[in-house]
């Protein structure tokens, strides 16, 4: 009796624990859906992007999958809310390759297409090597003789047609598998063709978010969730437009919008944001400071967070080489990895280029000729440097001395012999000026004011031609608010977004530094600026409805006004030499004495007065033993920190004007200059 009930006992408990099972594993199911991306707010480096969906849910626990999200998603980052009767109970990310399946399936098929095809392929030509040997060992048989082989007339006729029809026969088959071959080639030369193209396609690998929830009741709940993905960055970019002199400056704000997701953002609530989430937030610390003979100075140091490290082993990474202060595409640059220099490539006329990423490589670098080199983190398969031109503007002139034997000197790279009192050779205005050599014509800006952080949360909204924005301060960053829908696909490229238009009044100078260039060059000046939120940025000049070129607006400064080039005037000549007669050498002693003269011409040929701003310099010495002396100075003003001499004219310039300035040098006997 015991025992009975004790199997008893045990069937129930085997049924009460199936049952659990099962209604485990019913609680536990997987709901799969697609959560359309709403809005996506762009920092400098990476976005948030935020989706939204409605799910229907029954009573009970159980995993919701958000699917083909994009692959490069940050797991640290992903926030889920809920509204229903639903707890969140988990949130996780995992990877899905679902696509890489799917084209393999395809290029599978396509392959055992391609295999049946060949089998028929290779039937039809045993068949007509079969046939060639019956043709053959017809036309070997076709003369028949009667009297020789004893067959009469009759059969003669029987024979002849016999063999006749045979061949009419065998070539009739072997001109229909000819085309059939044909025919079967067109169609492996088209699958092959769909293969290489299935195998060209992109694969996009997705991520999935996956939700553990507990429903307590059946119910449709919305779902809420962002994340951060590095793969997308936005940069300023601005029009600038005058009507000619006078008139106030047009500033166009732009802002140039570009990823590399995977996904397209189609039809989004955009947001530009001034801040970058992986930027150190961390502020730094001070350690103790501990003198000891012989120490070094303390580093500098400061934790610094970095973009999640994705592989990219083996894939082929493209992009393009640009010049940050044109646009244009720099051809002929050199692009190799981090860690592996000799694995380099060199950029096409286009700019572009194509390497294969090594194993363990996290960065690139692209360097040319009279441009900083760039760096940059390999984040996608695609990347786009703009590389800063090195900058050539009038800095002081530093006097170095080095004793020679030979009691030779050098004035702007010419040997001059130091026995002579006065220089013998060529005039010192055929000398040839290196600066000028390295001058850019770009038109150039500079910029003013350095803004306070001590932002209100304020809203300000503003017109663009396309779209309105509303900018909103707040206390760590500035947030531009796109007012209409916007799509950015996943190309890699700049997509140019309206942000803001603003009138500047303005007044207009000439500058010109004929040391440098002879050029003189119509540049606006604007105050206030501070209170528009600018970023640093490229920018198109327009001036009188003419594009004059392009130029990069810099914030970063401490000046109160901005200032910026409109291009060159050419009714304006200046000329600057050397006054032969007044520039000479003295030797006395021990010591040789240099002593020059400058003169810049100035004419206006355009009838109207201009104000005029000309800058020149004297050389600073930063050694005891060599002097230098400025002469006098009319009208001037001199920055005797770096030399440099400033003359201005504004309330005008017509017709000619004549600036002179000079200086000498005392050095001792048989030390070479370097002096222009």
């Amino acid at each position: 009796m015991k025992g009975i009930k004790h199997r008893i006992m045990k069937r129930i408990i085997a049924s009460i624990l199936m049952g659990c099972s099962l209604l485990n594993a019913s609680a536990q199911k997987e709901i799969s859906t697609v959560a359309p991306i709403k809005k996506v707010t762009v920092f400098f480096t990476g976005a948030q992007v935020q989706h939204e969906a409605k799910v229907d849910l029954q009573m009970g626990r159980q995993d919701i999958v958000f699917q083909k999200l994009t692959d490069f998603v940050d797991p640290n980052t992903v926030q889920v809310k809920a509204q229903g009767d639903v707890t969140i109970l988990s949130v996780r990310t995992r990877k899905n390759f679902e696509d890489l399946k799917i084209s393999n399936e395809e290029i599978h098929a396509l392959n055992a297409k391609k295999d049946l095809l060949y089998k028929k392929d290779q039937a039809l030509r045993d068949e007509y090597v079969i046939l060639e040997m019956d043709k053959n060992l017809l036309m070997q048989n076709r003369d028949l003789k009667g009297q020789d082989q004893g067959l009469k007339t009759t059969e003669l006729k029987e024979a002849y047609l016999f063999m006749h029809t045979k061949l009419t026969e065998v070539i009739t088959r072997e001109t229909a598998i000819y085309a059939e071959l044909e025919d079967l080639q067109k169609k492996m030369n088209q699958i092959e063709q769909e293969i290489i193209s299935q195998r060209s396609k992109p694969v996009i690998n997705y991520s999935e978010v996956v939700v553990e929830v507990d429903v307590t009741k059946s119910c449709t709940a919305g779902f809420q969730f962002n994340y951060i993905s590095p793969n997308a960055t936005w940069k300023a970019y601005y029009d600038m437009r005058s009507d000619g002199i006078g008139k106030p400056v047009r500033l166009e704000a732009k802002a140039n919008v570009s990823q590399t997701t995977g996904i397209e953002w189609k039809n989004v609530d955009l947001v530009l944001s001034t801040n970058d989430p992986y930027e150190n937030a961390q502020e730094p610390t001070m350690q103790p400071w501990i003198i000891y003979y012989n120490n070094y100075p303390q580093q500098k140091t400061q934790t610094t967070r970095s973009l999640p490290q994705m592989s990219y082993d083996g894939e082929k990474l493209r992009g393009e080489v640009i010049d940050a202060s044109t646009g244009e595409a720099l051809p002929f640059a050199r692009v190799h990895f981090a860690n592996n220099p000799n694995i380099a490539a060199v950029t096409n006329f286009d700019g572009k280029f194509e390497l294969t990423i090594p194993k363990g490589e996290n960065y690139v670098n692209a360097s040319f000729v009279g441009y900083n080199t760039g760096q940059l983190q390999i984040t996608s398969t695609y990347v786009k440097f703009f590389l800063e031109p090195q900058e050539v503007v009038l800095q002081e002139v530093m006097i170095r001395g080095a004793r020679s034997d030979d009691a030779d000197y050098y004035i702007d790279g010419i040997q001059v012999t130091s026995e002579a009192n006065t220089i013998t050779r060529e005039d010192f205005s055929r000398m040839p000026m290196r600066s000028a050599d390295m001058m850019r014509s770009t038109p150039g800006v500079q910029t003013g004011r350095k803004r306070k952080m001590e932002f209100k949360n304020e809203t300000t909204a503003y017109k663009s031609n396309a779209v309105a924005t509303t900018i909103t301060k707040k206390d760590l960053r500035v947030e531009y608010a796109i007012q209409s829908k916007m799509s950015i696909p996943s190309d890699g490229m700049d997509h140019r977004v309206s942000i803001a238009t603003h009138e500047l009044p303005a007044s207009y100078e000439y500058h010109v530094l004929p040391k440098i260039d002879p050029s003189v060059y119509l540049s606006a000046q604007v105050v206030g600026w501070e209170k528009l939120n600018l970023l640093s940025g490229e920018s198109n000049i327009y001036f009188d409805g003419t594009f004059m070129g392009k130029s990069y607006l810099d914030v970063n400064s401490t000046k109160d006004t901005l200032s910026f080039s409109f291009g060159k005037d050419s009714k304006v000549s200046v000329e600057r030499t050397r006054v032969r007669e007044k520039s000479k050498i003295k030797t006395i002693g021990s010591r040789q004495k240099f002593e020059v003269t400058w003169e810049i011409k100035i004419k206006n040929n355009g009838g109207a007065m201009i104000p005029l701003i000309v800058k020149d310099q004297y050389p600073v010495s930063n050694q005891e033993d060599i002097k230098v002396k400025q002469g006098e100075l009319v009208d001037g003003k001199v920055d005797e920190k770096t030399g440099i001499i400033t003359w201005t004219f504004l309330k005008g310039i017509s017709g000619s004007q004549t600036i002179t300035f000079d200086y000498s040098v005392d050095s001792q006997y048989g030390i070479q200059l370097y002096l222009e």
